[in-house]
């Protein structure tokens, strides 16, 4: 990613207006992350393709949309662009070097980098890819969390979403935002230098979706039944998460048609026109 998309994509980020100038370094940009919508010569961005954008730049280049912007951006010199991004043509280090956020199902030890730790409610282990890499991971799977607040409130998550796991004691990894701590291209390179089984625990939304489909592998997604999900939809959901959502994906969703794992969810999403936040599922009232 140069410089120059860079800038471009902090302007999009931090601008009140949501149309752009359809580029050919930005429309490659969008045509790759399925991100705003080609009308005549403009891209048309929404609130959500802009917090995306945010989640990209945090999880490949480590920059910090919220505190960067184009105009602090763009004078930089290479010395004082490596105090706000990493890349291989400013750091000198390979994207896919990262840090990894990993805890256990609760009640569970972990068991990783040739150690063993019993960690407390919401808390959990910052640690190296290579170091992690570099032992036995002493767990039967890998579990995937799409946002934060679900990680650190996983011994909350309902039942009916918990007991779709197939495994017993999976290695319970965040998969990394603008919040920190942790990269969505080392989960990546987790995922590829492993033959556990991998599911994930996602948004029941169009880009929840797309992140699950986009990990190298997966074995299944967790949610509730078909039949109780799409009742929650119907009377939880949200309408405006969707529709802007899906206007901007839909190539991407279009490819989703086919993927048995992931195609139910779809339909029964679709069909009630809404999105459903996974913290819905450790924050209702009982």
């Amino acid at each position: 990613m140069d410089k120059r998309l860079i800038n471009t994509l902090l302007r999009i980020f931090h601008s009140l207006d949501g149309r752009f100038s359809a580029g050919r370094s930005i429309s490659a940009f969008c045509a790759e992350y399925n991100l705003g919508m080609k009308q005549g010569a403009s891209l048309v961005f929404t609130e959500e393709d802009k917090r995306e954008i945010g989640r990209i730049l945090q999880g490949e280049m480590g920059i910090d949309s919220t505190t960067t912007t184009s105009e602090s951006w763009k004078h930089l010199g290479r010395a004082q662009s490596l105090q706000l991004a990493r890349d291989e043509k400013f750091a000198g280090r390979s994207v896919g070097v990262g840090r990894l956020r990993l805890k256990t199902l609760p009640g569970h030890t972990l068991h990783v980098a040739g150690g063993s730790w019993d960690l407390p409610y919401r808390a959990d282990l910052g640690l190296d890819l290579a170091t992690v890499l570099g032992h036995e991971i002493g767990h039967d799977a890998l579990l995937v969390i799409e946002n934060l607040q679900t990680f650190d409130e996983l011994h909350n998550v309902d039942a009916d979403v918990m007991d779709s796991l197939p495994a017993r004691d999976p290695l319970v990894v965040y998969r990394g935002d603008t919040q920190g701590g942790a990269r969505a291209d080392t989960i990546h390179a987790l995922i590829e230098s492993t033959i556990l089984p991998v599911y994930a625990f996602v948004d029941y939304d169009p880009a929840g979706l797309v992140i699950a489909s986009g990990l190298p592998r997966l074995d299944k997604l967790l949610a509730p039944s078909l039949q109780d999900l799409g009742t929650l939809i119907q009377t939880h959901g949200i309408a405006k998460r969707y529709l802007e959502q899906v206007a901007t994906a839909s190539h991407a969703l279009q490819h989703l048609k086919g993927d048995s794992r992931i195609a139910p969810l779809w339909e029964v999403i679709h069909t009630a026109g809404k999105g459903l936040p996974q913290e819905f599922f450790h924050s209702r009232p009982i």
